[in-house]
């Protein structure tokens, strides 16, 4: 009977295999899930790093004097490499553009504003709606191509007003309500006078004089681009107009901001041409 008994005691012992087994796994996929921790958290610092050392490179590079780039030219010399690479292409097609490489500052906000060419790169032209028949005779002498009031926008209604070739459009608030019906034809080709936009004022008259012949520019992430001539204006209008595009651009930054955009290489190039660094500061 007392064996019975023993080897049913032995029997109902529980087994401590199973136990230390499920421990040991527990601690194992802990610690295995804590080194992952630990290992993300250092590519995560170290791609960090990375990144800082890259822009540090970027903004050490766009501190540089442009004359020790090995692309560096004269506008002159440029030029001549541009004029050739235009060859056979009409003249109003070839585009001679400048690209500027904006480092900005955290917190700064982007580079913009206008700027007024010496030699405009294309001609402009105005169309002033109005009801004021003195705004409009005013208009039509300051160079308004097209300067009416509802007989204007009737004429535009009934498609005997092309719209194409028009770069600015302006008007006076008496009449902006009645500008709705053509609305849908003016939007898309950026002529509707809204007051968001500067296009209605009571002052028409200022507003051209303001505007006329005015290239708006805008940085964008880390560029900043803006067309500054064609390939037929002489070497003299070109400079001109890269020192009017130097003289706006670095004067949209206000003077004393405590975190200023770095306003570093820029480059000049053609519609089919290469680039070539060039000295864009004033």
């Amino acid at each position: 009977m007392e064996q019975i008994i023993k080897a049913a005691g032995r029997n109902m012992r529980p087994s401590l295999a199973p136990m230390s087994s499920f421990w040991g796994k527990k601690l194992f996929s802990t610690s295995f899930a804590a080194s992952n921790a630990v290992s993300d958290k250092k590519d995560q610092q170290m791609e960090i790093k990375r990144k800082l050392k890259r822009a540090q490179l970027v903004k050490a590079r766009n501190k540089q004097a442009p004359e020790v780039h090995p692309l560096y030219m004269e506008v002159p010399t440029a030029m001549k490499y541009l004029r050739a690479a235009e060859v056979g292409n009409p003249a109003p097609r070839t585009t001679v553009s400048v690209q500027i490489t904006v480092i900005p500052d955290k917190g700064s906000k982007p580079i913009s504003g206008s700027v007024f060419f010496p030699k405009p790169i294309k001609d402009n032209s105005v169309m002033v709606f109005s009801l004021d028949e003195q705004v409009i005779e005013e208009a039509k002498k300051l160079g308004a191509k097209a300067a009416g009031g509802l007989d204007l926008i009737e004429q535009i209604k009934s498609g005997n007003l092309k719209l194409d070739g028009f770069t600015q459009c302006y008007a006076t608030p008496d009449i902006v309500k009645d500008l709705k019906p053509i609305a849908r034809a003016l939007g898309p080709k950026g002529l509707m006078p809204t007051p968001k936009r500067n296009t209605v004022s009571e002052n028409i008259i200022q507003l051209i004089q303001d505007n006329l012949g005015a290239l708006p520019f805008k940085q964008k992430d880390q560029h900043l681009s803006m067309p500054i001539g064609r390939c037929d204006f002489s070497d003299a209008e070109i400079i001109a107009n890269l020192k009017a595009a130097s003289e706006a651009v670095y004067g949209a930054q206000p003077p004393g901001t405590k975190k200023p955009n770095l306003i570093g290489q820029a480059v000049l190039s053609s519609t089919m041409g290469p680039s070539m660094v060039i000295n864009f500061k004033p």
